[in-house]
């Protein structure tokens, strides 16, 4: 873990505000659970809620080019901007995957980067993906995650995360919350990262993989309980896999119901807080009545 990276992460992010959305709170007792899987963006953090303050000033394209001059790397010659350059290699290696059968494929971020600029994945191409990551996408952490962690991790839960996400996506804990995953109580063998993996939500292959580990465990499907803001990406697979399933609905600008895709199986429960989520396991913490 590089203490630059996290020095980058504090200075470009900043607190954002949340509302939850305009849905009732649905919270029935579900009992026996013994592990609390999280989604990141949109649950645990609040994902481009809105437009980075730097970007009023200054262009995106400026601010990248900038950051790539003071790295002494040599911007590509191309009539278009690097982020443009960015999607479309992007676009490139997902047609490239779906070629090959995996439908819902992830990039490794660094490895992009690296084509783009032809230099070698390092600190370089990292500290600039890093900065068109905050610049373009500001996350914070959502309100009562901090709460909420302590309290599953005072009751011996296992933790664990399944997060379409890059390698910085591990880092905003330490730099939001200055601990890393497993000294927030997360088992690592259990937080699934997509760029590890090559496949992303809503695709099956990250919760079948979640599921065999925790059987491995003794932890079976019923046992587990899943939190994420997407009905699509988030409770429709995790329900499919067996999981109990909470909708969280805790931030109207990352709640995505997806009404126009019929057929997606329904949450066990709906939260509008964090603190609600200890409510659904038996007593706990609730800061919301």
């Amino acid at each position: 873990m590089s203490l630059s990276h996290l020095e980058t992460i504090r200075s470009l992010l900043f607190a954002g505000t949340t509302a939850p959305a305009a849905c009732d709170a649905v919270l029935p007792h579900l009992p026996g659970i013994k592990t609390v899987i999280f989604d990141v963006y949109g649950t645990l953090l609040s994902s481009g809620c809105c437009r980075h303050p730097a970007l009023k000033d200054s262009s995106l394209e400026d601010l990248l080019r900038s950051t790539v001059r003071e790295h002494k790397l040599t911007l590509p010659e191309t009539p278009t901007s690097l982020e443009a350059n960015l999607a479309a290699l992007i676009q490139k290696e997902h047609q490239a995957s779906i070629a090959h059968g995996v439908t819902h494929s992830e990039v490794e971020i660094r490895s992009i980067w690296s084509e783009l600029l032809h230099h070698p994945v390092g600190h370089a191409i990292e500290d600039i993906a890093l900065r068109y990551e905050c610049l373009t996408n500001p996350v914070w952490t959502m309100p009562g995650v901090s709460q909420l962690i302590t309290e599953l991790k005072a009751r011996s839960l296992s933790l664990g995360i399944i997060s379409n996400a890059q390698f910085y996506t591990p880092l905003l804990f330490p730099a939001l919350l200055h601990a890393t995953l497993p000294d927030l109580g997360f088992t690592e063998s259990l937080c699934l990262f997509s760029y590890q993996y090559g496949f992303a939500k809503p695709g099956d292959d990250l919760y079948r993989i979640l599921k065999e580990r925790l059987i491995a465990l003794g932890h079976f499907p019923h046992q587990v309980l899943y939190i994420g803001n997407d009905a699509h990406k988030d409770v429709h697979p995790a329900a499919k896999a067996g999981f109990r399933t909470a909708l969280f609905a805790g931030d109207e600008n990352s709640l995505d119901l997806h009404p126009e895709k019929s057929g997606l199986l329904p949450p066990d429960a709906v939260v509008t807080h964090l603190t609600q989520i200890p409510r659904l396991l038996g007593k706990g913490l609730d800061q919301t009545n």
